[in-house]
């Protein structure tokens, strides 16, 4: 028996609602499937300050699944050298890999900002961290604000210097420094904070009322190379054996005065030694008293709120609202200071010229702040600390 049109035709009907429903079902199953999450953490070379930061990463990660059961996947990722053009080119892969989020601490400020904005551009969230490019379209840096770091060293470099009596009417105060690359962000306002702070305090100290030649010798560029960082301070050891003051912008820096001062067999102490970063490589030199002042950052929580911070963003729809949620006062501030703390083997509490009080902590007060604040005291190198 012929059927008959109309049936023909509700047949179809029923054919072709049944195979777009199940269509758009399949659709809307794939569409509202959660994706994976990759971020990247990516440092600048190897050191165990950057393992610090690697440390926060993970700990963001492990926190994440366990909250909301999320599929992420957080990597912290450094180039076995500080060269812009290693980090850059694997910035250019990840971008091709179209990850969701990055976090770029930039060898050069300047030269990263093509990258930045490229990434952005590509639909990536990305900030940058312990290193800014403020050239660039990043939304937010997450780090120490370095030329205050730098500045609180040079007061207390300065008011340490005038207790040992280098300080004095119409005398030469001779300043070392050597720093990594002037093209960092960071390490040109460090070195910045800490000249203007030395400056200052020559200018309004009341004992010599800027009657003092202070002779900068430096910033030496080592180029992120630990023996060039040594070769650097034996030269203006050997042609300055008077120094009085010595600075180190970047965490290899302090252990590579110490190794120079020790081999031209300068005693501890006889330079006041300012050095960045407490690590294992740099514990030592403050234990030792060769450091007088160490400037710890808080690199662990660099890397843990850049990753919660990306982690946000996915799930608050835009990195805006995630700032704004961290950062009430964005965007008319676009800058996380995470902090420093000045260290040194003992607690020491000093009055600069300027009036700005001064608080060094010992290493054993710093440890168990550290520890309050959940930082394992193996990653600081501090273990051994009383």
């Amino acid at each position: 028996m012929p059927i008959s049109r109309t049936l023909l035709i509700v047949i179809i009907a029923i054919i072709v609602i049944a195979a777009v429903g199940g269509g758009l079902a399949y659709y809307y199953t794939q569409q509202r499937k959660p994706q994976k999450i990759v971020i990247y953490v990516i440092g600048k070379g190897v050191h165990p300050y950057w393992d610090v930061v690697a440390a926060g990463v993970e700990r963001a990660e492990q926190e994440i699944k366990q909250k909301f059961g999320v599929d992420i996947d957080a990597e912290f990722w450094t180039p076995t050298k500080e060269e812009a053009a290693l980090q850059f080119s694997q910035v250019d892969a990840l971008i091709a890999q179209k990850i969701t989020g990055l976090a770029l601490a930039p060898v050069d400020a300047e030269a990263a900002v093509t990258y930045i904005n490229k990434a952005i551009q590509q639909g990536i969230i990305t900030i940058t961290f312990d290193t800014d490019a403020p050239g660039s379209n990043r939304p937010i840096y997450i780090g120490t604000d370095n030329y205050k770091a730098g500045y609180l060293g040079g007061l207390a470099a300065y008011t340490l210097a005038k207790q040992k009596g280098y300080v004095k009417v119409g005398a030469t105060l001779k300043v070392g420094i050597v720093s990594a690359t002037l093209a960092a962000q960071n390490a040109r306002e460090r070195v910045q904070g800490f000249m203007d702070a030395i400056k200052k305090c020559a200018e309004v100290d009341p004992d010599i009322k800027g009657n003092i030649n202070i002779q900068f010798i430096g910033p030496y560029e080592d180029k992120g190379d630990v023996s060039a960082a040594v070769s650097y301070a034996l030269s203006i050891l050997q042609a300055h054996p008077d120094l009085h003051i010595a600075f180190g912008s970047n965490a290899y820096e302090g252990p590579a005065w110490t190794q120079a001062l020790k081999q031209l067999n300068y005693p501890p102490g006889k330079v006041v030694l300012v050095q960045f970063d407490v690590t294992s490589d740099n514990v030592p030199p403050a234990w030792e008293g060769y450091a007088l002042v160490t400037i710890g950052q808080r690199q662990y929580f660099m890397g843990y709120y850049a990753v919660w911070l990306i982690y946000n963003a996915t799930k608050l729809g835009s990195i805006e609202q995630a700032i704004k949620q961290f950062m009430p006062q964005w965007p008319q501030v676009k800058a996380y200071d995470t902090g420093v703390d000045l260290v040194a083997k003992e607690r020491l509490e000093l009055t600069a010229p300027t009036g700005e009080k001064i608080v060094i902590k010992s290493l054993s007060e710093y440890k168990r702040e550290m520890q309050g604040l959940g930082v394992d005291p193996k990653l600081l190198g501090l273990e051994n600390i009383p």
